[in-house]
């Protein structure tokens, strides 16, 4: 069990730390003349922020230029190995060249026995440099052969702006160690999508066995302080700077922050001003609704004979096919189109399909399409439909032939004779009425 003090401790520092940090946030939302920001304000050499779902990119500065990344390369280390070890219960065994303290929190001694998982927990957890060197060398057999499987694997992501010379960001030895925030985003992405990865990201205190011996490990990352910060890596080196790759999910928003050589104090509150601007900004918004009526649509109908023809018209609303939900900027212009024509039909607004519909027509059957543009450009075509099944109209008439020429003389004497005793009738009364006056 953690020890309770320390958990305690930890708690109350990282309580107070981020306090000052949302003063720090807060502050920087507002311009100096109290309008709110258009713009995310952050004090790092390169940044960038890219939704999850779809790879768009929200906001980025110098997102491709080469500059060392520090401990966040510890989460290609980590995928690297994960997608290479078959058993994670393995034991490791820990050479001399991965035994100290390397700058790290605990220190590996030579011949210590760990697990693998637990090695990918220190690593990714509590930043341990040490346990990527026991890594690599327990996947490829030394350091070395393992980063040649680690830029193989960028190329893989499609990370073609870096170059990594170890396995754990320290660069003193290492200049050129580099990569980019573009680069870093990407890998971050297909990270997240691994199951073990973004469990150990997302986890802010555990225990590891080093021999038997229980030990407590911290997260470094002191923003998982935040429900809705999910993981990833902190990094550190003078080189460096400060860094932070973040996996956050808020309003529906998935994102991929990147924080490169920031400063101190402020690579936390760069990070958040960037999510809170995103959040502020974009949302993932139904444009195309098939659940929603969207037009009064007229079909035409014809039953005939050889000599008669009845035209007659039915009603009947159409709906888009399928939704249609895009990340979307607040500031986007969005323009819905349809190839419908308006029908001459008098009152409400009726429309024509685009070809005529065959009765009968079963539901689902396409009258058009409906167009959605956002900025000018297009997103998506989506089919009009019919959500009803429509019969052909019947209609009984009984009408005399044309050509029985008899029966229509005699008919017509009968309205005539008719209407003349009808006429009589009324002048007879009228010259009875006159006399009695």
């Amino acid at each position: 069990m953690i020890k309770t003090k320390k958990v305690l401790i930890l708690t109350a520092t990282v309580a107070i730390f981020v306090f000052l940090l949302l003063l720090t946030v807060t502050r920087s939302i507002y311009a100096d003349d109290g309008s709110v920001n258009k713009s995310p304000q952050i004090s790092a050499q390169a940044a960038l922020i890219m939704e999850y779902d779809s790879g768009e990119i929200l906001f980025e500065k110098n997102a491709r230029q080469k500059l060392y990344p520090a401990s966040t390369t510890k989460i290609l280390t980590a995928i690297t190995a994960i997608e290479e070890i078959r058993d994670y219960s393995e034991m490791v065994k820990i050479s001399a060249n991965a035994a100290g303290r390397n700058n790290s929190f605990f220190t590996l001694k030579y011949g210590d026995s760990i697990s693998a998982r637990d090695l990918l927990k220190a690593a990714l957890i509590s930043s341990h440099n040490n346990a990527t060197i026991a890594l690599a060398e327990f996947v490829s057999g030394s350091e070395a052969e393992f980063v040649k499987l680690m830029n193989r694997k960028a190329l893989q992501i499609g990370a073609n702006d870096s170059s990594f010379q170890n396995t754990n960001g320290l660069d003193s030895d290492s200049p050129e160690h580099k990569t980019t925030a573009m680069d870093l985003a990407l890998i971050a992405r297909y990270c997240m999508g691994n199951e073990i990865f973004k469990n150990i990201v997302s986890t802010d205190l555990d225990i590891i066995n080093i021999s038997g011996e229980p030990v407590d490990i911290f997260n470094t990352n002191v923003l998982l302080f935040f429900d809705y910060i999910k993981g990833i890596k902190t990094g550190f080196t003078n080189n460096a700077g400060y860094c932070l790759v973040l996996y956050s999910e808020r309003q529906g928003l998935k994102l991929i922050t990147v924080i490169l050589n920031s400063s101190e104090g402020s690579r936390e509150s760069d990070a958040l001003n960037l999510i809170n601007w995103a959040n502020d900004n974009f949302t993932h918004k139904k444009i195309i609704d098939s659940d929603k009526e969207y037009k009064l649509i007229e079909i035409s109908h014809q039953t005939k004979n050889d000599n008669y023809g009845l035209f007659s018209s039915l009603y009947s609303y159409v709906y888009p096919e399928e939704d249609f939900i895009n990340l979307t900027n607040v500031d986007d212009e969005i323009v819905i189109s349809d190839n419908l024509k308006q029908s001459v039909s008098p009152g409400d607004m009726v429309y024509l399909p685009l070809m005529p519909v065959d009765l009968p027509s079963g539901r689902n059957y396409v009258t058009g399409k409906l167009t959605a543009t956002v900025n000018e450009n297009l997103k998506k075509d989506v089919n009009l439909v019919l959500r009803e099944d429509i019969d052909s109209v019947k209609i009984t008439v009984a009408l005399v032939k044309e050509n029985n020429a008899r029966v229509k003389y005699i008919l017509i004497f009968l309205i005539s004779f008719y209407f003349l005793i009808f006429i009589l009738i009324i002048v007879r009364n009228l010259l009875k009425r006159e006399k009695n006056k």
